[in-house]
Order: C-alpha cells, then sequence, then structure tokens
C-alpha cells in the first residue's frame, strides 16, 4: 500500500485562496502535491472556512445500519483502535473508523485536552469527512486516492482544520473492494510520520485477515473444485486474491517466471505479471485473456483468467500462463520456401509441414476480414491456437477474444453462459444478474469450441444473433446487441450433421465464410522438427534440463497414429522428459513402452472413440509407470518426487489416489 504526505504553508494556502495559483502553476519551479488537491476540494464546492457543525450526519438509526454492514471489518479492528489512539502526548489524539463514504463509525480517544477539540470539530460518530463536506482531509482524500495518506496542518482545505494532523488508510475486503478507513487525528504540534506507518500496517493486517476469514467461509465444495483444478493444470498457474497478492503458484509458474522458493504472498500481481488485481477481476469477468509482461525480466504471456469465488462474489482468479516463443527460439525452426506468416501470433503454430504452412497462408488472408470462420480438425491439433492467431491478426485485436466450449456445458447453462440471465431468472442465478459471453465478446471475436454439440435451440438463437446482432439475457425480454467476429471449431463432419439433422442447415451456411482445416499429426511430414521443439519448450516450463530425442525415439514417435495428435504429443513428451531423469538426450527408453508397436500401430485414418480410448488408456498407464519411477528413485520421499515430476507435492498424492496406485515404504 503507497502513502502520501500532503504538507503546506500558511501563506501558499492563502494564495491559493485568492487565486494567486490559477494558471500560474508552470511558473512554479516545484508545483506542491497539495495544490491539485485543492483544486478538487474546489470543483466539488467543498467550504474552505469551515464551521463547528459543518457538513451532513447521520442518525441513530443509519448510523447501526452502516455500522452492521461494517461488521466483518469492525470485528477485526475494534480492539486496536486502542492502540492506535493510546499516545505519549499531553494533547492525546483520536483513533476512528469510517464507511467507505466517509461517515465516522467509532471513535476512541486517549485523553488529554484534545478530546474536547475532537467533539468541536465533529470527529464523532455520524459525521461525514468526505472530501465533498470539508475539502482536503486525510479521511477522504484517502477514499478519493485508494491510498494511505497524512493531511498535515494547513494542507487542510478548511480553514479550521489547519491544527489538525490526520492519517488514514484505507481498509479493502476479501474482494479488494474498498470498504472502510482507519484514521488517527491530533494536534499538528504533535505530527510524527511513523504514525502514518503505523496506521497503513494496521490497515494491510485487517485486509490480510478479512481475505483469510472469507477463504475459510467458502464452501467446501468450492475448495474442492479449485484444488482439483489446480491439480490438472501442468502448465504455469498462479491463484491470485485481492488485492493482488499472489496466493498459490506451482512448479511450472515459478520456473518460466524465474522466481526463487519463497512464500507467495510476498508477490504481487503487478511484481510478476506488470498488471493489477482490478485488471485481472474485470477480465475474469468479462470472459477477456490479457497481455502481461513481468517488469523485472521482460518475459511475456498471454494469460487467461477464471475467477474463482461463490455466488456473485469474487474472491480471487485463477491465472493460466500460456508462454511464447522467444524470438531467439523462432530463430532456430526451420522454414519451409512456402513458410506461412510472421509474427507471435502465428509462433505459436509450430511447423513447417507445407499442408500447415499454406493454411496459415489461407487464415493469415483472412484474419482482417470480418468473414465468420470454421475450423474443421480432429481434436488436439490447436484450434483454439489458431483461432487465437486470427483474432490477433484482425480488424478487432483490440477487442477481446471470448472462448466457450459448447460440449462442456448442459443445455440450460450453456445458453445461460452464452447470452447470459437477469436477476432471479432461475434457481441459483446471480442476485445482479450476469452479461454472459456475448456482452463480453462485443467488438472483439468469439470462439466456439466443439459448435457441433450445441443444442437446437440455442442454434436458431445463434443464428438471430449472426443476422443482427440482436440477443435476449435468460429471464428478459429487452432486446441487446453485440458485434463480434465468429470464429467456430468441430472435429465432427457437419456436412454428415447437417444431413442427419442434428445440425441446421441454415447456420452452417451462413457460418460457411472461411473454412480452414489443422491438418492432423500423421499427415505432417514436420514430426521430428515439431518434436524436438516441443521437448524444448517442455523442458523450460518444467524446470527440466535442455534435451533432445535420440534418433532411435524420433523413429519410434514417427510410428505411431497419433489419435490426439499435437495435444497427445505434448503428453507423451511430458512424461517422457520425466522417465529420462534429466538426461541430454531422451532415448526411446524414456517413451511409452507400447508407442509405436503391435497391431494398428500406426493408423492412418481416424479411428473413432475406440482409438482415442486406446491412446488414453496408454497415456495413463504411462502417467502412472512416471509416478511410480519418480517414487522410487527419490526413496519414497514425497517432497522429492514431486520436485522430479514438476507438479506440487499436494498434485502428486491426487495423482496416486486417481491412478490406484501404492505409496511404496518411505527409505
Amino acid at each position: 500500500m503507497g502513502t502520501l504526505t500532503l504538507s503546506a504553508s500558511a501563506h501558499l494556502w492563502e494564495q491559493f485562496l485568492v487565486g494567486a495559483l490559477d494558471g500560474e502553476q508552470a511558473t512554479i519551479p516545484e508545483v506542491p502535491p497539495i495544490l491539485s488537491r485543492w483544486q478538487r476540494s474546489r470543483a466539488l464546492g467543498a467550504p474552505c472556512t469551515g464551521l463547528p457543525h459543518e457538513g451532513p450526519s447521520v442518525g441513530s438509526a443509519a448510523l447501526v445500519e452502516r455500522r452492521e454492514r461494517l461488521e466483518p471489518v469492525w470485528h477485526e479492528v475494534r480492539d486496536i483502535l486502542d492502540v492506535l489512539a493510546a499516545a505519549p502526548l499531553p494533547s492525546g489524539r483520536v483513533a476512528l473508523l469510517a464507511d467507505r463514504e466517509g461517515v465516522i463509525l467509532a471513535t476512541r480517544s486517549s485523553g488529554g485536552s484534545f478530546g474536547g477539540h475532537a467533539d468541536d470539530v465533529r470527529l464523532v460518530a455520524g459525521a461525514c469527512w468526505d472530501e465533498v463536506s470539508r475539502g482536503t482531509n486525510a479521511i477522504g482524500t484517502a477514499l478519493v486516492e485508494s491510498s494511505a495518506v497524512a493531511v498535515v496542518g494547513p494542507a487542510h482545505y478548511a480553514q479550521r482544520h489547519h491544527g489538525l494532523v490526520c492519517y488514514a488508510a484505507p481498509v479493502r475486503d476479501a474482494f479488494g473492494e474498498l470498504v472502510g478507513v482507519l484514521d488517527v487525528t491530533g494536534p499538528a504540534s504533535g505530527a510524527d510520520p511513523l504514525v502514518l506507518v503505523a496506521v497503513a500496517s494496521i490497515a494491510h493486517s485487517a485486509e490480510a485477515r478479512l481475505r483469510e476469514v472469507a477463504w475459510a467461509r467458502v464452501a467446501s465444495a468450492v475448495r474442492g473444485r479449485l484444488e482439483a483444478r489446480l491439480a490438472r493444470e501442468d502448465g504455469p498457474v498462479l491463484l491470485i486474491e485481492a488485492p493482488g497478492r499472489v496466493r498459490r503458484l506451482n512448479g511450472a509458474a515459478r520456473t518460466v517466471m524465474s522466481l526463487s522458493q519463497g512464500s507467495p504472498g510476498e508477490l504481487s500481481s503487478g511484481r510478476v505479471l506488470g498488471l493489477s488485481w482490478a485488471d485481472l477481476k474485470d477480465a475474469a469477468l468479462r470472459g477477456h485473456s490479457l497481455e502481461a509482461c513481468q517488469p523485472s525480466t521482460g518475459a511475456r504471456w498471454r494469460v487467461q483468467v477464471e475467477a474463482v469465488g461463490e455466488g456473485d462474489v469474487t474472491l480471487a482468479v485463477l491465472v493460466r500462463l500460456e508462454p511464447r516463443l522467444t524470438r531467439a527460439v523462432a530463430k532456430r525452426l526451420p522454414v519451409a520456401e512456402d513458410a506461412g506468416p510472421e509474427g507471435s501470433a502465428w509462433e505459436a503454430l509450430k511447423g513447417s509441414d507445407s499442408q500447415h504452412r499454406a493454411m496459415l497462408k489461407e487464415a493469415a488472408r483472412f484474419a482482417p476480414t470480418m468473414l465468420p470462420v470454421l475450423l474443421l480438425s480432429e481434436t488436439g491439433t490447436g484450434k483454439e491456437l489458431l483461432a487465437r492467431a486470427v483474432h490477433a491478426a484482425s480488424s478487432v485485436a483490440s477487442g477481446p477474444f471470448v472462448a466457450v466450449n459448447c460440449g462442456a456445458l448442459s443445455s440450460a447453462l450453456l445458453e445461460s453462459e452464452l447470452f447470459g440471465h437477469a436477476p432471479g431468472a432461475f434457481t441459483g442465478a446471480r442476485a445482479g444478474g450476469a452479461e454472459g459471453k456475448l456482452a463480453a465478446a462485443d467488438g472483439g471475436t468469439l470462439f466456439l469450441d466443439e459448435l457441433a454439440e450445441m443444442p437446437a435451440a440455442l442454434q436458431v438463437l445463434l443464428l438471430r444473433v449472426l443476422e443482427d446482432g440482436g440477443y435476449s439475457r435468460v429471464g428478459e425480454s429487452h432486446v441487446r446487441h453485440s458485434r463480434f467476429r465468429l470464429i467456430g471449431a468441430t472435429c465432427r463432419d457437419l456436412d454428415a450433421a447437417v444431413r442427419a439433422g442434428t445440425f441446421r442447415g441454415d447456420l452452417y451456411y451462413r457460418l460457411q465464410g472461411v473454412m480452414l482445416r489443422l491438418p492432423p499429426l500423421r499427415e505432417r511430414d514436420d514430426l521430428a522438427m515439431l518434436a524436438q521443439e516441443l521437448l524444448g519448450q517442455l523442458s523450460l516450463e518444467g524446470g527440466h534440463p535442455a534435451s533432445t530425442l535420440s534418433t532411435s525415439a524420433l523413429e519410434r514417435l514417427k510410428n505411431h497414429g497419433w489419435p490426439g495428435n499435437v495435444r497427445e504429443l505434448k503428453t507423451v513428451l511430458r512424461l517422457a522428459l520425466v522417465r529420462a531423469g534429466g538426461a541430454r538426450e531422451v532415448d526411446v527408453a524414456a517413451l511409452p513402452p507400447e508407442l509405436g508397436l503391435g497391431p494398428g500401430a500406426v493408423p492412418r485414418a481416424p479411428g473413432g472413440a475406440r482409438e482415442d480410448a486406446a491412446s488414453a488408456t496408454g497415456l495413463r498407464a504411462l502417467e502412472a509407470q512416471a509416478v511410480r519411477e519418480a517414487l522410487e528413485r527419490s526413496g519414497g520421499n514425497m517432497a522429492r518426487a514431486a520436485r522430479r515430476l514438476g507438479v506440487a507435492r499436494s498434485t502428486l498424492y491426487r495423482m496416486v489416489e486417481r491412478l490406484g496406485l501404492v505409496l511404496p515404504p518411505r527409505a
């Protein structure tokens, strides 16, 4: 929390009051910071003199209501108000708590002659000390600037308060919202800069306690879902809570961000991502992605954020980093004669295969237009990466990129997710309603993955939106409008779906603007280059030494059919790195024993669900083997095994449970 001390002389205040400084600030060698605050007070119409009973106040009933609203904060700070009020000064001082509107809710006095003066200047419960009522003062200015502030003597806008020194610090709740102000006020003759430090520190401690209490109250189901989500993430992930404090981060995040071991609570979102809590929270609620830049290293990532909370409140955000290829790595990529487009948006789509590069050229040709795009490719080929590249090269690149998986939600939930809902539209609806992904995508790109899984009723509604941009939230009749570029993706045969009546023909023809097909991995001739490049990237993300694939390992990879495409290749390479145990060369022994061997090892046509299930079974077996080997090499020590695997210890425990493994006796 930043701090600010505002001071001024009585002469400067008089000059400002008579207008001697108006329009002349450019000629002042160093413009005092107080001038802009006084100008704001004057613009608000605050009185510059002040009277014993000036300003509005609230009645006893309203005061009780305000105190009830701030009860969680009051519970945390009431015992320390006495500490703040205590002072080794004969004249004494007053400590108080005000709400976010500047109304004083409670006061504590250390006694002395100042107690009577505090009553005279209305430092009493029920009095309002916002800037509209009293101009520049510690309480009101701390509220406006969201910062700890000291206002000394004549720096107060109202002359009646020139004999005061006030120290105030804002208090934010667990969701990052400013809810109150802690203040200590005394005679200007007793000014002490250490008091501001103490007030700011106590406010910070109160905020930390409020966060802990809020976390404790979150339903166990929510915490369980969050833990499960963190366990599934093998890439760099951070959990950031209000007001921008890093609560948790996994090993991959520490590695790619070059962060030393230590308490996550010492890190802030601004320090590690260059993004504020407000940026992250807004992006999470609107479904936007962000661009992050680590200030200390200049490293850049695309950031995906997800709100974490209960009901209509956001307690924290889950941040997933998508590291990009550096320029140095990009230069090492072999480039075909018909290489596709350049730029960071396209670099993530690695490969030198001629079909792949031709497809990228076609995508780049149509990216600047507003034509809808259909990505008709098998699962795991990188459809979302391509969608993001098209968005980044489009005329709406400055707008949001909003992704929705149509196959991951029920019909009712998908409708609410897409179109939003009015307050109380259904059981469990947010009290304030929800805007929905269509509103979030306004001015940008809406990416609908697994488009063929969209229910027929929603297909009709989507067709209307594509025609004129009009739609209504669930539970209301008011027509809203959203303009966006649509990119759809599916691994199904839409022609066959139209013939079968499961996908509307009119919607299909409306979407046939640009049709792109990412070639499956088994049809690409750049598997060796792609595998080597992915291995380098995964080594970096997992904290492994730089490794290469041996000739025999590459040959084994070429003999596999890859029903899961690039996604499956990444999983195999990630687990092979663990089995290689830090070796500079990953040999065939580190690959799954069944990979590329046996009947049907090199399928050249899609094998449907049976093939996908077989691949998933093989990967599960490899994962179990990698866990067993890591535990054996670590002598049963879970912490060492987790480091070897590049995951958190809690994640390793869940992997053991999910895979049905028996822990070996610890050596």
